[in-house]
């Protein structure tokens, strides 16, 4: 869980390029926010905070509590490690990375799918997180 979203938001912002699908939930366009919202049962009191989102059917959004995707849903407390396997198992570019590997500490391991060019961001984002 994150104590204080205003440090990731911040950290986001410093960092962020010009990123056409990721961004702050709040500067998402509106009718987006809507289909977001539209996808995504919300536990009480939970507050989005990053949203990336293509489609229905690709999209993920981080909030306060989870790592919600279209494909799993993981609360943050349960993710121990976030890997790059494209870049430094797979020795690909940066540029080309557009995946993340997450790690819970259950052993389960999920691909979080990101526009190109943002790997390094979320990396930095998530891994904040979880080590605060």
């Amino acid at each position: 869980m994150i104590k204080n979203i205003n440090i990731v938001r911040a950290k986001f912002k410093r960092i962020k390029k010009d990123f056409f699908k990721t961004d702050l939930y709040e500067n998402l366009d509106e009718n987006l926010q809507y289909q977001i919202n539209n996808n995504i049962l919300f536990l009480e009191n939970e507050i989005p905070i990053l949203g990336y989102f293509v489609s229905a059917n690709n999209y993920w959004l981080l909030t306060d509590i989870r790592l919600i995707t279209n494909n799993f849903i993981i609360p943050l407390d349960d993710i121990e490690i976030i890997n790059i396997p494209e870049v430094f198992d797979e020795g690909r570019r940066n540029s080309e990375c557009d995946s993340l590997e997450i790690v819970k500490k259950d052993s389960g391991i999920y691909m979080l799918k990101l526009e190109k060019l943002t790997w390094y961001v979320i990396f930095n984002v998530l891994t904040f997180i979880i080590r605060h």
